[in-house]
C-alpha cells in the first residue's frame, strides 16, 4: 500500500477536482495540480458506476495504489503534484500488469517528466 504521507487528504480533493489540470489515459481520468510539498501525493476514487460490488472496487483501488508505489519516484525538489486517478470502466477487464503499465507510461512519465 501507499504510505499515508503520499495520499491526498479528503478535504483537498474537491478543489483539486474543480481546478486541476485534466489528462486521460486508456484506463484512467487524471486530475492534477501542483502542490507545495517536496513529493507527489495521490488519491484513487472509484465510482459505483465502475462496479457495484465494493469488493471489486477495493481490489482495483489496492492494485492502483500498489502500481503507483512500485513505479513512483520518491522525493523531488522541483514542482510536485497532487494527482487524483479516476478509473474508467475498461479497468474491470484489465490485469494488474496492464494497470501498472498504464500508470507508469501515462501518469508517472508524463507528470514526473514535467519536473525535469
Amino acid at each position: 500500500m501507499l504510505a499515508t504521507k503520499y495520499r491526498i487528504p479528503k478535504e483537498e480533493i474537491a478543489p483539486l477536482l474543480k481546478k486541476g489540470e485534466s489528462l486521460v489515459s486508456k484506463l484512467f481520468i487524471i486530475r492534477c495540480k501542483e502542490n507545495d510539498k517536496n513529493f507527489f501525493r495521490y488519491r484513487v476514487i472509484i465510482s459505483r458506476k465502475v462496479d457495484t460490488k465494493a469488493v471489486k472496487r477495493n481490489l482495483l483501488r489496492r492494485q492502483s495504489y500498489e502500481a503507483i508505489r512500485i513505479n513512483s519516484p520518491k522525493e523531488r525538489e522541483k514542482n510536485n503534484f497532487d494527482i487524483v486517478l479516476i478509473p474508467k470502466k475498461s479497468i474491470l477487464s484489465s490485469s494488474f500488469q496492464s494497470i501498472s503499465k498504464d500508470i507508469e507510461e501515462n501518469i508517472i512519465k508524463k507528470l514526473h517528466g514535467k519536473n525535469e
